[in-house]
């Protein structure tokens, strides 16, 4: 009897001591990671920055709680894969142009629509307006959360012609960066071929472009002037705009703790006061240094330039997204209300 009463004791101190060390790993696992983090661009491209700058300033907050694993140059995943990797669960983290994941939420070609948004400054005040709060619901709804919106300015860049109008545009083999875009310069005359920044140089190279769209950014960091005699830079004006966001997954969102969610929100507060404009507004100054030590032909866009695209757009690429995607006019009446 006795040995039951000690075997019976035993069994609950195994079950009670077992219990504490499962409770211990789960509270060490939920605040102890290493988050991974993705994207397309080279190290030490600004996006690639933005990643870094955002991961080292939480893991300091965190006291090395939470870590970051940087992938950048596409050695992860594809550009395109991530979005799916992402809801899963299977990304932590991206530096992420948002249009991409569009054939899955066509919604979020908003965020890349042609004239659309006047300047980066005014692009950063999406998050605390009606516009970006209804993006960062749609993100949500799918699975992948905003921390730090960046916007980008871009120009058109070509080996035949400079592209200033419209009717510049027909005939060339272009890459025109985003969905609704590719609808514009298909109705312009062109003929569209789709693909990363990450791939234009080659298809510059070899014939497969001869014209294309993307940002100020990525007209340096893949060093484009080497294949490129023209471009339209956005100085003063632009008709590319393009949300390139610090994304999280919403499932390694919610394996953090609500301290480091706190965390989390306050660095990137930071980032959007103290670091994303700054470090942005000098992206098209290092594009005409780039592109004016190379001998490549700029040309600055004016303000009947721009205007004339607008024009283009509204008839074009506007008409359609309202046309045909679920809640279209209303995303781009919250866009319009949010340029005045």
């Amino acid at each position: 009897m006795r040995s039951i009463k000690s075997l019976f004791c035993l069994t609950i101190i195994l079950a009670v001591a077992v219990s504490f060390l499962l409770i211990q790993a789960a509270t060490s696992s939920a605040k102890s990671m290493t988050l991974k983090v993705s994207h397309q661009f080279a190290k030490g491209d600004v996006r690639d920055q933005m990643g870094r700058v955002f991961g080292e300033m939480v893991t300091k907050r965190t006291n090395g709680e939470i870590k970051f694993r940087h992938y950048p140059a596409k050695s992860l995943y594809k550009p395109k894969e991530q979005w799916d990797a992402m809801r899963k669960g299977a990304l932590d983290m991206s530096c992420f142009p948002l249009d991409y994941a569009s054939g899955k939420v066509p919604q979020l070609s908003i965020t890349l629509m042609p004239c659309s948004v006047a300047n980066i400054q005014q692009g950063l005040t999406w998050r605390n307006k009606p516009i970006g709060k209804k993006v960062d619901a749609l993100m949500e709804a799918n699975g992948v959360r905003n921390l730090v919106w960046a916007w980008f300015d871009g120009g058109l860049g070509s080996k035949i012609r400079q592209i200033k109008v419209p009717a510049d545009v027909k005939g060339t083999k272009l890459r025109a960066a985003g969905k609704k875009y590719e609808f514009m310069m298909r109705e312009a005359g062109a003929s569209i071929t789709s693909m990363p920044s990450s791939e234009t140089y080659h298809a510059l190279s070899t014939g497969v472009l001869d014209t294309m769209m993307t940002s100020s950014a990525s007209f340096v960091s893949y060093r484009l002037y080497e294949v490129l005699k023209y471009i339209n830079a956005p100085r003063d004006y632009s008709i590319w705009y393009m949300a390139e966001n610090l994304v999280i997954s919403e499932k390694t969102w919610q394996r953090l703790t609500p301290e480091q969610q706190k965390i989390f929100m306050e660095v990137a507060e930071w980032m959007h006061v103290n670091w994303i404009y700054p470090n942005f507004k000098t992206l098209v100054d290092k594009l005409i240094a780039a592109y004016t030590k190379a001998g490549v032909d700029i040309h600055y866009m004016n303000e009947a330039e721009f205007n004339a695209w607008m024009e283009y757009a509204k008839e074009t690429a506007w008409k359609n997204f309202a046309e045909t995607v679920d809640g279209g006019q209303e995303l781009l009446d919250l866009a319009a209300d949010a340029m005045k």
